[in-house]
Parts: C-alpha cells; structure tokens; sequence
C-alpha cells in the first residue's frame, strides 16, 4: 500500500496518471500515515500540497448537485486550525464525498451569548482542531484561514481533529445575535470530516452576507450534552474551569459572488 511521501508529491504534481488513480482512491477514506506525512511537511503553507491534493478530487457528477437548504442570514466563523493539520483538510476532504448534505437550522429556544475566544479546554476535556474549506458551486475547493471571505453561493465543509471520541453541537451566530444551533454531531477520535447520518455535512452560505462565526462544542463522554449546557459553554467561555466542553470557532466574512475581492 502506498502513501503520501515526497515521491508521490512529485509524481501528483506531474500528473502521473497511476499515482493520480492510487491517491484519488486512496485518500477517500482518512489515512493517519498520509495526514501525519502532510501534518509534518516542509511548507504547508505554500498552497502547493493543497492544489495537488485538491485535484484529485473527482469530477462533479449532475446528480449530485446539491440545492441549498436556506437558513436565516448570517456571518460564521471557525477556530483557526493550525499549520500542522491545513495538510491533512485539504487532502481528505478533496478526495470525499460529493454528495454533501446541507446543514439546516435547528429551530429552538436559544440564549444570549457573551464573547468567546475558542481555546482548547484545559486537560480532561476533549482537545479539538478545526479546518475548514469552501466548494464552488463548480466543484472548486479552496483551502480557508479563519477570517477568510467567501461568497454566498459557496458551501463551506469542516474537518476536525479530536484527541477522543465523544458528542458536538454546531452553531452559527451573527455579529450582535445568540448563536443558533445547525446540528449536532458524533465526534470520533483522531481526524475525520464532520458527517452526520445522511454523509458529509455542509453549511451554505445562500442568504447570508457579513461576518458570520460557526462554532463547534465538543463534549467528552460522560459530559452533559444538552443544548443549554453548549450555550453555557459559550457564554462561559471567559471562564473555562467553570463549565464543560470544549470551543472552538472559525470566522467569515460572506460577501456577494459578484463583490468578492480577489
């Protein structure tokens, strides 16, 4: 069996067609010996490994098109994944699965919400990382940094890194509004997408325009897991030892296809 090493990244970036063939298939399942290879690469940041990784993902099929599920206008944001994993979300999710399976809005009572910074939660809660990417509406991916812009007609997918299993709510919050709950979630240990039952999930960007925060709670086992003890956990988030779960966010900034600076 082979892996990702800098043979196969030079054969990726020539087009080699059996290492294109091996890797298209290879990567649509998470591989640890891979994501370590991409995690500890020389220059994660250059882009490159993320365009070589980016093109293996199979031509987008008509019917998998996806239609929107609309939810209230809003601007989101996500905890800033570090350089070490920005390897390891390009080539797994490039190499996934088309059909991605919008999130909706889950319609409840929600609370207030003080600012929150989305660090790790100290030792015996679950340690999270966040990355995340933009598909097209061609089928385009584009690798995010937090505070990123994208555009309305863009879905964004999430990846995370957990150092074990266990349960998370996903919220989406407007500048001045309370976070409002898109779902929830299991969480398996080490690095896999964000799925639920239905297959891979997406958050549309259709209706919305500014700046937007997608926060991730994550419970340990063994941790409530309500929607009031994740709303805690966000308003709490200044004080950390004095609620469970873990938080983290990734921040947007959703304009207009047509405004998008470049």
């Amino acid at each position: 069996m082979r892996h990702l090493d800098a043979t196969a990244m030079a054969e990726l970036a020539g087009r080699d067609p059996a290492a294109v063939a091996w890797f298209r298939e290879h990567l649509a399942s998470p591989c640890e010996v891979c994501e370590t290879f991409l995690a500890t690469h020389a220059d994660p940041l250059d882009g490159q490994a993320d365009a070589l990784l980016l093109a293996l993902a199979p031509a987008r099929k008509p019917e998998a098109e996806v239609i929107p599920l609309r939810a209230p206008p809003r601007a989101r944001r996500f905890a800033p994944p570090p350089g070490r994993y920005l390897g390891w979300m390009a080539g797994a999710i490039a190499a996934s699965v088309l059909m991605v399976v919008l999130v909706p809005l889950v319609k409840g009572p929600t609370r207030g919400a003080t600012e929150w910074t989305g660090e790790k939660g100290p030792g015996g809660r679950i340690s999270l990382e966040l990355a995340v990417v933009a598909r097209s509406t061609d089928g385009v991916l584009r690798r995010l940094d937090s505070g990123a812009d994208v555009t309305s007609d863009e879905v964004l997918l999430l990846r995370y890194h957990a150092t074990e299993s266990g349960t998370a709510l996903l919220y989406q919050q407007r500048e001045q509004d309370a976070p409002e709950l898109l779902g929830r979630f299991p969480l398996a240990a080490g690095t896999h997408d964000l799925e639920g039952p239905d297959g891979l999930a997406g958050v549309s960007m259709e209706s919305d325009e500014g700046r937007l925060s997608l926060a991730l709670v994550a419970f340990a086992p063994g941790e409530p897991t309500s929607e009031q003890d994740a709303l805690a956990a966000l308003a709490a988030d200044g004080s950390p030892d004095a609620r469970p779960g873990t938080v983290v966010r990734f921040d947007v900034r959703v304009q207009s296809s047509q405004t998008l600076a470049p």
